[in-house]
């Protein structure tokens, strides 16, 4: 949705601390700088603005990091430590251009509550969102900074040094509330602690977001539709259709469910988690609930009647929909698709209408959003909206179409590559999955990524180099993990690497399946995940619009509050000077 590209536009500012001895480098050679270019200038008193800089940031970058280990929640490193030392200083130093025009003492008293309030914002953040707590590593440079001011102005200044760093103290910790806030009062949770949480996450690998995640979850029942294939002396097939989603981020939540699912029964059987209808209204809010989809798929096997027969797969379109279908026995495999239009999550109500008007026909539909064409994150498709009016109508067409058709002896055969392409180049931990079936000669190819969508114009190609090796039919799906995101929504399978790599891997796996071919009986049944924690309906547009409203107002806000710091600090030094 727009609203959730927006927020995720701000990973753009994120970026890794550079080693902590370039910063103290930086620190020194800065320092260097500055007394050079005053005993140039022939700075009065040939006061040495430098080195006392210089030797605030050092003490800082020492300090902070015993001092937040000591007090934090989360640890600081000696990167981060140097590297606020550092933007310190050269804050400091800008404040001090300030001396060129007003005066010298009003720019460094200005510049220690300044610092005091920016590292107390970084710290917070970072390692810990008590702002009691993360007061002292905060004031160190400033402190450091009032000592060494003596030499640079005599014990006069020090009273309205003191007052403002009181002044900008009050200043930060009422913006810190202020921030704080519009995520408190709509949803329950602290912004600054979201944030620990959430750098946590990207800098150790750390799962408490989990914990917001079930603050804000609630549960949910949905259904799940399973096609159990069997196969004399081979390995079983698996092919599942959840209606939850696979998010929010990374290792996150449920965000590398499918593989999680997957490994729940890979021991017996090869294993396809597809992408069915839900949105990230649906995401888990822990990994450990894929084991609620793995019971209510266990609990299905209980009553399985299998069955020798399947239809000739067909391709139906309408509108911008199309759909691929092939029916098991009494039951239909709906796979869908807006390629070369793009293509979003489905939301929940969309697959529950196809699978109500289904049931007029079929006793199980499985209903596949293929998640296949990408350029930009983009809204889901809501049932009321045209597109998800042809998706509902496309699938109605295929049901109907197939009730009649022809049921015949099938065989299915299978392929699992893992692929030798990174998270971040857009693929998941499970590489490609091939499943092939055949009907009367007929051969269909069921392609399944474990990847967050398909860039543009790349199903096209991959479907139609499958269909190159005589098969009659293909369609190329996606898991939609969201392994393969840390921050963005946006890194499909075939936008970071070509689909001239990815070819030879894939056509490999489809002969592999191709030759796997072996007589089959096939069962489907539907189960519900029962009381599933899910961050629950409407609430990720609602986190996305509140986070949203906070970052347009934070500019005026932080310039606000700094402006009248900077007030009452002229004021005071005014007075007492």
């Amino acid at each position: 949705m727009a609203t959730e590209a927006k927020t995720e536009n701000l990973s753009k500012y994120l970026f890794s601390a550079p080693v902590w001895w370039q910063s103290l480098i930086i620190i020194l050679v800065i320092g260097a700088l500055v007394d050079a270019v005053g005993y140039l200038v022939r700075v009065p008193g040939g006061m040495m603005y430098g080195t006392v800089f210089a030797v605030a940031a050092v003490i800082a970058l020492f300090l902070t990091k015993p001092l937040v280990d000591l007090l934090g929640t989360e640890k600081l490193t000696w990167n981060r430590s140097a590297l606020v030392a550092l933007a310190g200083m050269i804050f400091s130093l800008f404040w001090m251009l300030i001396g060129l025009v007003l005066d010298a003492a009003l720019a460094y008293v200005f510049g220690l509550g300044f610092i005091l309030a920016i590292r107390l914002l970084v710290l917070t953040a970072i390692s810990d969102y008590r702002i009691v707590r993360m007061y002292l590593p905060a004031a160190v440079q400033t402190i450091a900074g009032v000592i060494l001011g003596v030499y640079l102005f005599g014990t006069s200044y020090l009273l309205p040094a003191v007052l403002s760093i009181v002044i900008f103290s009050i200043g930060i910790i009422s913006f810190l509330i202020l921030f704080d806030r519009p995520l408190r009062k709509a949803h329950g949770i602290s912004a600054m602690q979201f944030i620990n949480a959430f750098l946590a996450h990207l800098t150790d690998g750390s799962k408490s977001l989990e914990d917001y995640f079930r603050t804000i979850g609630e549960a949910v029942t949905v259904p799940e539709t399973s096609f159990f294939f069997r196969r004399q002396g081979k390995k079983d097939i698996l092919f599942v259709v959840p209606n939850l989603h696979p998010g929010p981020l990374s290792e996150v939540g449920g965000g590398n469910y499918p593989k999680h699912l997957h490994d729940e029964f890979s021991e017996n059987e090869t294993v396809f988690i597809s992408h069915g209808c839900a949105t990230h209204d649906f995401n888990l809010v822990s990994e450990d609930e894929c084991e609620k989809i793995a019971d209510a798929i266990n609990e299905t096997r209980k009553s399985l009647a299998y069955t020798p027969v399947a239809t000739l797969p067909m391709r139906t379109n309408f509108g911008t929909v199309s759909v691929l279908s092939q029916r098991f026995g009494n039951s239909i495999l709906l796979v869908t698709t807006r390629s070369p239009e793009m293509t979003e999550d489905l939301d929940y109500s969309v697959g529950a209408i196809v699978m109500a008007e289904g049931h007029h026909w079929y006793e199980n539909i499985g209903f596949v959003d293929a998640h296949n064409c990408m350029v930009e994150v983009t809204s889901v498709v809501l049932p009321a909206s045209k597109t998800g009016a042809e998706y509902i109508t496309a699938s109605r067409n295929a049901m109907e179409l197939q009730s009649d058709a022809e049921l015949a002896e099938f065989s299915v055969g299978v392929s699992h590559k893992i692929l030798p392409f990174s998270r971040e180049e857009g693929f998941g931990d499970m590489g490609v999955l091939v499943m092939v079936t055949e009907v009367l000669g007929a051969k269909t190819a069921y392609v399944l990524f474990d990847g967050n969508n398909v860039h543009m114009g790349v199903r096209e190609v991959l479907r139609n180099a499958v269909i190159g090796l005589g098969l009659n039919e293909a369609e190329i799906l996606t898991t939609d993990s969201h392994v393969v995101n840390t921050i963005s929504g946006r890194n499909p399978v075939g936008m970071a690497v070509s689909p001239e790599q990815i070819l030879p891997h894939l056509l490999e796996a489809v002969l592999e399946a191709i030759a796997d071919l072996s007589p089959a009986e096939a069962a489907v049944a539907t189960g519900l995940c029962r009381d599933v924690e899910v961050f629950g309906t409407t609430r990720t547009v609602q986190l996305s619009s509140t986070v949203n409203a906070m970052v347009t107002n934070l500019l005026p806000l932080s310039v606000l509050l700094l402006l009248v710091s900077f007030l009452v600090t002229l004021l005071i030094f005014m007075i007492c000077i």
